[in-house]
Parts: structure tokens; sequence; C-alpha cells
């Protein structure tokens, strides 16, 4: 199955590709073919992006905002663990990690589609997927991969997937099946496994239970 695009405007990275990027997480629904035929010329000072993909629909579970460095990637933003005092008796509730730069899918929508608020594409990309896809059938996505990247990778129906976008786009920077055996690095790709939520948390838990211990020890040296 295979499906076109004639497109007479820009079609360049610096166009559609600007900003951090997200990572997506979802549920593969289908995959196939698309094809873009420029029509207008192309700027020769711009990024062309590449014509032929993969079109890829997802089922979204959760997105994050991609998190850079001096040019490098690194975990998302987290808020802190923290414990507060409750009663007076030391007793704590302890307020878990969150991400910071969580996104829904309304509003991930709007920041691929450069702005259309009523399809998760731009104008004029897919118009025949839009009435399948967010807002008009809630929380489905299409994603488009390099066919020359990307079209080696074998994936299925019904398989968990984590994508990171190109800037706040519908293009594919990297697209890995997850793996619940496997460990996410979040910043890489490579072993990537469980809900990058999780796996922050359980990493953020495990900074917060360290330093517990080390205060712990701090104190028990200072009654020696």
């Amino acid at each position: 199955m295979s499906s076109s695009t004639n497109y007479s405007e820009s079609f360049t990275k610096e166009r559609f590709c600007g900003g951090d990027g997200f990572i997506v997480e979802g549920i593969l629904q289908k995959h196939n073919i698309h094809t873009v035929f420029l029509q207008g010329k192309q700027s020769l000072h711009d990024t062309v992006l590449p014509t032929r993909y993969v079109a890829i629909t997802i089922e979204f579970d959760n997105a994050v905002k991609r998190n850079w460095k001096d040019g490098v990637e690194i975990p998302p933003k987290m808020t802190r663990a923290t414990a507060i005092t409750k009663g007076y008796l030391n007793k704590f509730d302890r307020v878990q990690a969150t991400l910071v730069d969580k996104v829904n899918a309304d509003q991930l929508s709007i920041a691929i589609s450069n702005g259309n608020k009523n399809s998760s594409l731009p104008p004029n990309f897919h118009d025949d997927a839009i009435k399948n896809l967010h807002p008009n059938k809630k929380n489905y996505f299409e994603f488009w991969a390099d066919v020359d990247k990307f079209s080696h990778k074998i994936f299925k129906s019904g398989d968990e997937i984590r994508i990171k976008t190109m800037g706040d786009s519908i293009f594919v920077d990297s697209i890995v099946k997850m793996d619940s055996n496997n460990i996410s690095n979040f910043a890489g790709d490579s072993n990537l496994g469980d809900s990058f939520a999780n796996n922050i948390m359980k990493r953020y838990d495990q900074i917060e239970s360290n330093n517990k211990q080390e205060e712990e020890e701090e104190d028990d040296d200072e009654w020696k």
C-alpha cells in the first residue's frame, strides 16, 4: 500500500524542523510508503527534506520534550523527589519525581502540525489521512521516516514503539521497538526498554536513596 502528495511550497528542514523535538511512545497501527512530489523550486540555501517516507501511524501513549545541553541530548527534565514532614512523629509523605516537559496529545498535535489546529499534519502534507488522525480520530498520529534510513527496520501492528522527532515535526529522527528486557538510556537509543517516564522515575529514586543513605552515614559519624 502506498500514497502520495503533490507539494508546491518550501519543503525544507529549516521550515518544518525547528524546536527541540519530542520523544513519543505509542502502539503501531500501520505503516505504508508515502511519496512527496515537489512541484516548486526549493531554496539552494536550505536543506531539502527527503521525498520518500515510511508513513507510520501510531496510537499515542505519552510524549515528552527532548532535552539538550550544548548540542548533546540529555535525559528529559524532572522535578526532584521530596519528603514532606507529616504530623509530630517524624513521619513523611513522599512527593514523587515527575516529568517537567510532558505533553498531551492536543499539545503534540499543534506543535508538530506547524500550527494546524484541524490536523496533526501540516497543511497539504497528506490531506486524505486527516480524517483518521488526531484530533479527528483521538490519539492517532502519523510520523514520516526517511525510507533510505528506516526501511530496513521491521515492525508490525501492535508493536510498542518510541519515536524521536526532528525538531517539533512529524519527521522521524529515530525509532525503536520497546523491549521490556532492556533498560532505556533516554538520550541515546541503544538498549531502549520500558516507558521513559518509568525509567527516569527509577533513576531519580535511586539517586535520592543514595543521597539519603549518605546523609544517615554522616549523622552516625557525628555520634561516634
